[in-house]
């Protein structure tokens, strides 16, 4: 199967006491509709859960949802355990404040998909994301 067909591989999860799980039900049923492979952790992960289940699916993207604060905290984490080799894209969805997304972009977030966020275009940006990165690492 070549990189032009492999599915996406992403793992969704949420870190912390977040249980407010409905949107990221969603969006992991939108995805695998849109051909995604999507393995959701569940509730009350740890980045270092979040990051050793990436690493052994070998997965291309990590979302995290986060509707109750502690983004900041729990992405940060994510992103310093994931720092070794190529990393997948990190990206987040939710209630995610405007005061708190640059400093989330600056530590490495690829893209933060607020509420009304289409699922179609998260797809989209997704696939044409991988899809590069796929081509730079053949390189």
């Amino acid at each position: 199967m070549s990189s032009a067909t492999t599915p996406v591989r992403m793992i969704l999860a949420k870190c912390g006491l977040d249980a407010h799980e409905r949107g990221v039900h969603v969006i992991a049923l939108g995805l695998r509709e849109a051909g995604f492979e999507v393995i959701y952790l569940g509730l009350r992960r740890t980045p270092e859960e979040i990051v050793l289940a990436a690493l052994q699916e070998d997965a291309d993207v990590i979302g995290i949802s986060s509707l109750s604060g502690g983004h900041l905290k729990f992405v940060k984490r994510i992103i310093e355990q994931a720092g070794h080799g190529v990393p997948p894209l990190i990206v987040v969805g939710g209630l995610v404040p405007e005061r708190d997304q640059q400093a989330l972009l600056e530590a490495g977030v690829f893209r933060i998909y607020g509420a009304g966020s289409l699922v179609g275009d998260i797809a989209a940006d997704l696939r044409d994301a991988v899809a590069k990165r796929r081509e730079l690492q053949r390189v």
